[in-house]
């Protein structure tokens, strides 16, 4: 079976582990500020801050926002729950923007409509690593005056209007879990677009202190309650050693990705649109098709593995006071499966699923 995912090894990786524990210092230390520092380096964004998952970054995202319980907070629910629980988790009103039904990507339109005297930020998914009209979103957040928060969880290495994710909205949530383009077992980073952002975000991912202060750390003040967000060395170092093969990885991804979007051609399966203004990071490659099931059996018959990988967030019931009319979802949802995009795949298994798929 060709799989959906896999996690990248680096090799001599459990060395570099195990040097960290030999040293005896496991928690926030050296190798965490160092790989905060390559990580910022590597999307160019200085105002990055190193966490323990995607979630820990977009909660302080909204934070940052100032949301509160009962403001509301626009946002996709064709995503991971971990994009929509930390807003819920504040006491915040979701308001569910219909998506693109070509993209899976938040509706501009249909967002701004959304808008009321409540609403405090717009929180957009790159879907599948394909960039949402970033330009919309911030026109219609300054507008209004609100923030925009992306879920990038899917979107390393992705670029919009030539430049990377991580350089456009507000803050920029992104993920290092176990199977995404760069993990490191679980963790994530939230980038920021003001330093003064990123310098209260330090704060607030370990309990409201300064790890870097000077003096007598007894006499130290909290002046804001945090969290235990914070990454450790051990994450960090698996991070590093990661950070050396990224480039290799996401390219993989990309070329396998346009390798689908020229040979695909079986009239009976939709791919996603693809923009001018951007370059997907693909880190599954999406597919809207007739009968869903008989496909994925199909595929699966074939030796190919494929999923839905993640379900509309309003069907559940934590969710139903927010439910909404959204027709685009309907359609979009219904009709989506994912095949294989990543850099574990060979020329013969590009070809082989390519073939597959058209012969359906």
């Amino acid at each position: 079976m060709i799989p959906l995912f896999k996690v990248h090894y680096p090799k001599g990786i459990g060395k570099k582990i195990e040097k960290v524990f030999s040293q005896g210092f496991i928690g926030e230390g050296r190798y965490s500020r160092l790989f905060e520092k390559k990580f910022s380096e590597y999307i160019g964004n200085p105002n990055c801050v190193l966490l323990n998952s995607c979630t820990s970054a977009i909660s302080l995202a909204l934070l940052l926002c100032g949301v509160q319980a009962e403001d509301e907070v626009i946002s996709s629910p064709m995503t991971c729950m971990a994009t929509n629980e930390p807003a819920y988790n504040i006491g915040a009103k979701l308001v569910w923007s219909d998506i693109d039904p070509e993209t899976g990507n938040i509706d501009p339109e249909d967002a701004e409509r959304k808008i009321t005297r409540k609403t405090k930020a717009i929180l957009a998914v790159h879907w599948a690593g394909q960039p949402f009209d970033i330009s919309r979103i911030i026109r219609i957040a300054k507008k209004h005056s609100l923030k925009v928060i992306e879920d990038a969880a899917h979107a390393l290495d992705a670029t919009y209007k030539g430049k990377k994710i991580g350089n456009h909205g507000d803050f920029v949530c992104f993920s290092f879990q176990a199977v995404k383009h760069l993990t490191t077992v679980d963790g994530g980073a939230l980038a920021c677009k003001e330093k003064k952002d990123s310098q209260r975000a330090r704060l607030l991912r370990w309990f409201g202190i300064d790890r870097e202060t000077k003096g007598n750390k007894w006499s130290y003040d909290i002046k804001e309650c945090g969290y235990k967000f914070h990454m450790n060395n051990i994450n960090a170092v698996i991070g590093l050693e990661q950070m050396k093969h990224i480039r290799n990885i996401t390219s993989c991804h990309k070329y396998n990705s346009a390798y689908y979007d020229r040979n695909i051609t079986n009239p009976k399966i939709k791919k996603i649109r693809r923009s001018k203004d951007s370059q997907t990071s693909s880190w599954i490659y999406s597919l809207l098709v007739d009968n869903r099931d008989k496909f994925k059996k199909y595929l699966a018959d074939n030796g190919i593995a494929s999923d839905m990988v993640h379900v509309r967030n309003d069907k559940y019931s934590v969710f139903k006071k927010f439910r909404a009319d959204l027709p685009n979802l309907d359609y979009f949802s219904s009709r989506l499966i994912n095949i294989p995009s990543g850099w574990w795949l060979s020329k013969k298994d590009l070809a082989k699923i390519v073939k597959v798929i058209n012969n359906y």
